[in-house]
């Protein structure tokens, strides 16, 4: 894949020696988003209403689609199995509950071993071959049973399937590694479960957006051929793709988060309900510029709300500011675990320098000085996210330069020092017109380990 002319997040050596070499910089939290105060509450009977406006007009496969990260290999996911015994016992004394149960089972026997006698141990060994030793993608990974068990689902098959339910011939874009296309294209071609009507996007990262690592000694980690090696920038380097989703609505929703059989229709409902709002949203935004020449004031409301600064007098640059992409955030309750969340937060550098706006901020950003902010946190990350954005839009004016993460990881067998770039949500959108609503922990469903698989519903 050919680097593009000048791609958003690529960086020179210099720049990135510059900065590994300083500080990671402060993020200047506020305080935490929390009911009424940076994160909307809706009654039972707002979540109907607004659903219901979605029947009235549903939206189709050209105003709304679904974004899907979903490069990452699933090597995390089975660590536990290599660091804790107990795991592996408790993963193999729940085979027959887990989607990828019965593969197992089989495998396990192709290995000579008896199920029924074999230690958890073997076991575990067989489930890792089966894995790839966790290089798989994490979408490939069975996630769901279906048919009281005869059939298993793979995350990349759940959000096919569950998109395919709300929108007719959905479009779906996953962003993959290049050497796993071909691979994740056949699955979903031959899936019995997912929409086949679907229309698939495989977006893979651009490499011009993968940064160098330094040794500990300060030096270039290097490739065989004397070139800095370079590894992949975080999940921000994934924000250029967005750029290329030719829909004006769509919702971003982790791999991970794929939505169960037994939850599919509560995960349905909000859903339905969060794009309604956001379409009303933007629909509110597009009846202040129409009217921007005439009656200002109300737009300068309108966006002080949400912490934006501005003029009435300034007519070009509230048209400026109105013409932002949007995001309503979904985030569930923080039930007592610290965390990254919504957060209000002097922005440091970009188009809201020096204002004080809705954000998303990761943990690792807090330093010392702030532990207490991160722990009066009321909410986790986004859930589902639906982003109104103008096919084509340059998002480089809303980043937020200053978040990039800086971060000690092993690379290559040796521990180095890594730069990464703005989070995707975080420092990516920093500039994005941004509202949270709190949704319901059942619609939060991530697969951080694969011990999470055990009880699935």
């Amino acid at each position: 894949m050919e680097s593009r002319p000048s791609s958003l997040f690529e960086l020179s050596l210099d720049e990135c020696r510059a900065r590994l070499s300083s500080p990671q910089p402060k993020t200047e939290i506020e305080r935490p988003c929390t009911p009424g105060d940076g994160v909307e509450v809706w009654t039972d009977e707002e979540l109907v209403e607004k659903a219901k406006l979605w029947e009235a007009s549903p939206p189709n496969a050209a105003t709304l689609g679904l974004w899907v990260p979903a490069s990452g290999a699933a090597t995390r996911m089975f660590r536990p199995l290599h660091e804790k015994p107990q795991a592996c016992e408790a993963l193999w004394s729940a085979v027959d509950d887990l989607a990828v149960g019965r593969a197992w089972r089989d495998a396990v026997k192709e290995k000579g071993l008896n199920p029924e006698q074999c230690s958890s141990d073997e076991a575990t060994a067989v489930l890792l071959t089966l894995m790839k030793e966790g290089a798989i993608p994490k979408g490939l990974v069975p996630f769901h049973m279906h048919d009281g068990g005869e059939g298993a689902e793979t995350a990349f098959e759940a959000h096919v399937r569950s998109w395919g339910r709300l929108v007719a011939s959905p479009k779906v874009w996953f962003t993959v590694q290049q050497d796993h296309v071909t691979e994740v294209e056949a699955h979903l071609k031959d899936s019995t479960f997912s929409s086949q009507s679907a229309e698939l996007s495989f977006e893979v990262q651009d490499p011009a957006t993968d940064m160098p690592v330094l040794d500990q000694e300060g030096r270039w980690l290097t490739t065989d051929d004397v070139e800095p090696f370079k590894r992949p920038g975080g999940h921000g380097a994934l924000l250029p793709l967005l750029e290329e989703v030719s829909t004006p609505m769509f919702v971003v929703r982790n791999i991970d988060n794929a939505p169960s059989p037994a939850l599919t229709e509560l995960r349905e409902l909000w859903t339905k309900a969060l794009v309604a709002e956001a379409r009303a949203w933007a629909e509110e935004r597009d009846g202040l510029l129409q009217e921007l020449a005439s009656n200002s004031e109300c737009a300068v409301e309108w966006l002080q709300a949400q912490g934006v600064t501005c003029e009435a007098a300034d007519v070009a640059g509230l048209e400026t500011h109105l013409t932002r992409p949007m995001r309503l955030v979904g985030v569930v309750r923080n039930e007592g675990q610290p965390g990254g969340g919504p957060f209000w937060v002097r922005v440091a550098s970009g188009i809201d320098a020096g204002s004080i706006r809705p954000q998303i901020v990761e943990a690792v950003e807090f330093g010392e000085d702030n532990q207490d902010v991160l722990e009066k946190a009321t909410h986790f990350n986004p859930v589902d996210m639906v982003c109104v954005v103008r096919p084509g839009q340059s998002l480089a004016p809303y980043v937020d330069e200053s978040r990039y993460l800086l971060a000690e990881k092993n690379v290559r067998g040796e521990s180095a020092k890594v730069l990464e770039h703005p989070g995707l949500w975080n420092g990516g959108m920093s500039g994005w017109l941004t509202r949270f609503v709190e949704i319901p922990a059942a619609c939060f469903q991530p697969v951080k380990t694969v011990m999470d698989l055990v009880g699935r519903k």
